[in-house]
């Protein structure tokens, strides 16, 4: 097998792994280590799709990109708020969008 599906199985194996231990262990409380994991999955997920398209069409467009994507870091430091960090990163590059500069 190649390295890509490697990395695709393994990416596959932590997703459902981390989702049949939610449906197997309804009632337990998790502490240290688990919790602090499980706090960390969806900005984890979040990140990995949004750095694929980071790159855009060409380089104004990119630029762009990257600077909405630098606004949500901000953001969601700041704010430690997931969705306030994608609504201004979103706004930012769709202002760009609207004026003509991405």
């Amino acid at each position: 097998m190649t390295p890509l599906t490697w990395t695709i199985l393994a990416m596959a194996g932590v997703t459902y792994g981390v989702r049949l231990w939610g449906l197997l262990l309804p009632g337990a409380r998790l502490r240290g280590y688990g919790r602090r994991f499980l706090d960390a999955v969806p900005v984890a997920v979040f990140a990995a799709l949004v750095a694929g398209g980071l790159p855009g069409a060409d380089a104004i467009d990119g630029a762009w990109r990257i600077a909405a994507a630098a606004v949500t870091v901000v953001v969601v430091a700041r704010t430690r708020g997931l969705a306030a960090g994608l609504l201004a990163g979103l706004a930012c590059y769709l202002v760009a969008r609207a004026l003509g500069w991405a």
